[in-house]
């Protein structure tokens, strides 16, 4: 019994010391999983925060180069940048900043443009000392003004790498929101940063904001988001601001901060929680397994403590008949886990475990097949094509793609070295170096052109790898390949759209200025001449209005094929550009280092190209005959001024225009002076208006007893510095650059204004003002609105407003034209037909114009007293308007006897020099008082 007693304690004091000691481990190492799992969630929290940054920035940053690449383009197409003097925008004066010839200082079309098409803010810097100020931009201001003249921050990321004549891409803080930012630097022909693009992206911050306000870790946890400059961005909802930002910066012991980098950002994603909180959750857990141990360990112990009573230890572990069992389900196949458990070290418990073992290898075997099976359906279904060869590159198997790329067949390639059907045709050494350096890299890539088997040509981008066994030494190489010919041949169009026309396929703007500056280079270099001959097609607005812009651009591609055609083979250097509309230029260079003689050289190129466009086109059904008119300019000393060559050429052509078309014409300096003085006229054009340099000046007009019936208003300059500048200095301008239109309403205003002060006093209250009226005036879709306005404002008798109209402007529109006057006369408004018997006078269409009065031009009435035809001529006018029952006023009476002779033709309204010159309204009114009284 003794025995029995000392063999039991034996067994059963180290049982109990276990039991004892194991609650206490399994409490401990319960609460250290419980603190890994929580911190493990707080790291998985914080990366999921930082993956939606991370997407965000995948996709921003996409858009953004995309951005910043049409920026450039667009940019381009302006022509290259450079620095042209100062400008001053918002009191600040900066680097004048060009395009080509297109100031981009407060030139906001190219970053309005882009961002209409793809979204996003941008900006063009220009360098100004060491800052880079924005000088177009739609980056917006607090007050929603554009943010030009504003300089770029010194101390952030970007300015340093602009300063460096480097790019910089990341995320920037704008008005306190993170955009994801690209900014390059601008070069100009010498290569010197003079400004920097920009373009950026306002990130949505919606999807973290939310998924970080609903981010709680344990109870009392959190999760927030810092910038670069430790500030918050957003925290969890459940905890006050104040409270997380205290903690994340004094961090206490007793909380665990988990922190995720965002390295594009400078953001990071902070994850906190107490460690009180996570050790009381283990703690918790623990009780259960207390409880577990406590009541397995007393079962245990009863089992022990019988096996021991019966002295009976069974070696198997179990029972017999149950191990026989396990070991025939084993032999027959049966794997499955029903559950059983064996003691340690027993027959039991090895049968169990090697069933276990065999169960794990048949699954590694089936997973192993699975991935065979899917990598052997991506070999089948890829659409780059694949080879794999042996180690002397014999092929030993290729998937579809290559069949369909190649157009041979699997048995047609198995066993064939790569280069026997059409591989890398344009080197033969190619396989013998892919060997060679694949024994060192273990890879190439790159592009090659391949044969197919009908022997045609394709580019192909080839990726080769070598594939090694455990000792590290080739067995097999695996070839992957694509075709690439669509893509390179859509590149190639690409570049040909950037510097061709797409139309006749002559060269455009962008390949003229680049060819120009090689042109100039090699003439300074050569001391050789050049000349650059600008051609414009006479009438050509004409035939397109007629005949549509399809025949127009039929002319266009004769002339571009006529052009190089005649030009081909001469004894000088020519090259062929389109710039737009129906404009071409040609380059002559080699041409003699004497002056005189390339301009001989020059001259004769110009009569071939005249010869040769003077022959008549066949465009479509029409047969058309089409001239040109060409300027010439010498490159001379515009060595260092392509723009200027271009700008000379251009006005030599208009000399040439004006010298009858059909002709050429070589630039001349008079010209440029003459052009120079006219923008300097238009400059001050429209200053004249804000600083009411106009003046209304009346002519009086009379009836057959010279008593008044009213006035013409003739507009003048009163110019400060030239003095008075009649109408025929200044008009034709205004209505080249459309400032006739607030001339006209500002004539219409006046005039009105004066007929009110005449009503006012009994003697005047009836007499009429006549006004001018232009036709682009006219022809406004809201001038009907306009003159209504004006009457009613100064609350006129509409009737004594004469609005005097020409033949010449009547005929562009006769139907809108009757209709504009209809609208007018249901008003009350008078009509005037002026310069009347100069233009095409049709009674077609004079008597549907709802007309009060017919004017003679002055020309008739000069010599009316010695010219029979005048004569006739007034006399027919006369008639002819009292058939029409219309009033006939002759302007340019200046003698008694044209007078005289008129009134015995029936003639009864004057108006001329005999009654009065044009005056000011108060030398006009003294006299009406003189007259009247």
């Amino acid at each position: 019994m003794i025995n029995k007693i000392s063999t039991i304690w034996r067994f059963i004091l180290p049982v109990l010391i276990l039991l004892a000691a194991a609650p206490f481990v399994l409490i401990t190492q319960q609460t250290s999983q419980q603190l890994e799992s929580i911190q493990a969630d707080a790291d998985e929290q914080a990366k999921t925060l930082v993956s939606l940054l991370s997407v965000t920035d995948e996709l921003v940053t996409d858009k953004a180069d995309l951005s910043m690449r049409l920026l450039k383009e667009q940019s381009q197409a302006l022509g290259e940048p450079a620095i042209d003097g100062q400008v001053n925008t918002q009191d600040r004066v900066v680097p004048n900043l060009i395009f080509g010839s297109t100031p981009i200082t407060n030139f906001f079309k190219l970053v309005d443009d882009l961002s209409s098409l793809v979204g996003g803010t941008a900006t063009i810097f220009v360098k100004d000392g060491d800052d880079f100020v924005r000088v177009s931009t739609n980056v917006l201001r607090v007050n929603m003004s554009r943010a030009t003249a504003t300089i770029l921050n010194p101390n952030t990321k970007a300015f340093a790498a602009l300063s460096l004549g480097k790019s910089f891409h990341g995320v920037v803080d704008i008005l306190d929101e993170p955009y994801i930012t690209r900014y390059d630097p601008m070069y100009d022909a010498n290569g010197t940063v003079i400004g920097a693009y920009y373009v950026g992206y306002k990130v949505d911050m919606k999807v973290i904001r939310d998924a970080v306000r609903n981010t709680r870790q344990l109870k009392s946890g959190f999760a927030m988001v810092l910038d670069g400059k430790n500030k918050v961005r957003f925290h969890s909802a459940h905890v006050p601001f104040s409270q997380a930002e205290r903690l994340f910066h004094e961090q206490p012991e007793g909380w665990k901060f988990v922190t995720e980098e965002i390295p594009n950002w400078g953001f990071k994603v902070v994850v906190a929680y107490p460690l009180s909180e996570a050790r009381a959750i283990g703690l918790a857990h623990s009780w259960f397994i207390i409880i577990t141990a406590v009541v397995l360990g007393t079962i245990l112990l009863v089992i022990i403590l019988w096996q021991l009573r019966r002295l009976v230890v069974n070696p198997i572990g179990g029972d017999p008949a149950l191990a026989i069992d396990v070991v025939k389900r084993i032999a027959a196949g049966d794997l499955e886990n029903d559950g059983l458990e064996a003691k340690p070290n027993t027959l039991m418990s090895n049968v169990l475990n090697m069933r276990q073992k065999l169960r794990e290898g048949i699954a590694a075997l089936r997973e192993s097949s699975e991935r065979m099976v899917l990598s052997a359906s991506v070999f089948e279904h890829a659409h780059d094509g694949i080879l794999i060869t042996d180690v002397d590159l014999n092929i030993l198997n290729v998937n579809p793609a290559f069949c369909k790329i190649t157009g041979y067949s699997r048995e047609a390639a198995l066993g064939t070295h790569p280069k026997n059907i059409g591989f890398v045709d344009n080197d033969p050494q190619f396989f013998e170096k892919i060997q060679q350096e694949s024994e060192y890299a273990g890879e190439w890539r790159g592009e090659a052109k391949n044969l197919n088997n009908k022997g045609e040509s394709y580019d192909a981008w080839i990726d080769i790898f070598a594939v090694r066994d455990d000792a590290q030494k080739i067995t097999n190489y695996v070839c992957l390949f694509s075709d690439i010919t669509e893509r390179k041949q859509a590149a190639d169009e690409i570049e040909h759209l950037a510097f061709y026309d797409s139309l006749t396929h002559l060269a455009n703007r962008r390949m003229l200025i680049d060819r120009l500056k090689r042109a100039f280079f090699s003439s300074k270099r050569t001391g050789k001449d050049g000349a650059l001959l600008f051609l414009d097609l006479d009438h050509f607005k004409t035939l397109n209005d007629s005949l549509g812009h399809a025949v127009g651009d039929l002319l266009l591609q004769q002339v571009a094929s006529r052009l190089t055609e005649c030009l081909r083979g001469g004894d000088t250097v020519a090259r062929v550009a389109r710039l737009g509309g129906d404009e071409f230029v040609v380059m002559l260079e080699d041409l003699s280092s004497h002056p005189i003689e390339a301009a001989a050289q020059a001259e004769a190129v110009g009569q071939k190209i005249l010869a040769t466009l003077n022959q008549p086109y066949q465009l479509a059904t029409h047969e058309y005959h089409s001239t040109v008119s060409i300027g010439v300019a010498l490159f001379g000393d515009h060595v260092d001024a392509q723009d200027d060559l271009v700008k000379h050429a251009d006005i030599a052509m208009y000399q040439a225009k004006r010298a009858g078309r059909n002709t050429m014409r070589f630039f001349d300096p008079l010209m440029q002076e003459a052009i120079d003085t006219r923008a300097d006229l238009e400059r001050e054009l429209r200053k004249a208006l804000d600083r009411q340099q106009f003046q209304l000046y009346y002519q009086i007009q009379v009836d057959q007893l010279n008593r008044p019936l009213g006035a013409e208003a003739l507009i003048r300059w009163i110019h400060p510095e030239r003095g008075m500048i009649p109408p025929f200095n200044f008009i034709s301008l205004a209505e080249e650059t459309g400032l006739i239109l607030p001339i006209g309403e500002w004539v219409l205003d006046t005039a009105c204004a004066q007929i009110k002060a005449w009503q006012t006093n009994e003697l005047t209250r009836d007499l009429t003002i006549s006004i001018n009226v232009s036709a682009k005036q006219f022809y406004q879709n809201n001038f009907v609105n306009q003159v209504q306005a004006a009457v009613y404002r100064h609350g006129i008798n509409p009737s004594l407003l004469k609005l005097e109209l020409t033949e010449s402007m009547l005929l562009e529109n006769i139907e809108d034209t009757i209709v504009t006057m209809t609208a007018l006369k249901e008003i009350g408004i008078r009509f005037s037909l002026d310069d009347f018997g100069t233009g095409y006078s049709s009674l077609q269409y004079l008597k549907r114009l709802p007309l009060t009065q017919l004017k003679i031009d002055q020309s008739f009435v000069r010599d009316i007293v010695c010219d029979s035809s005048d004569k006739a001529i007034v006399r027919t006018i006369i008639a002819m308007a009292k058939s029409m029952e219309l009033e006939v006023i002759a302007e340019g009476v200046e003698t008694r006897d044209q007078q005289e002779l008129l009134l015995k033709i029936h003639c009864k309204q004057f108006q001329g020099y005999l009654f009065g010159k044009p005056i000011t309204i108060d030398e006009l009114d003294a006299s009406l008082k003189a007259s009247l009284r």
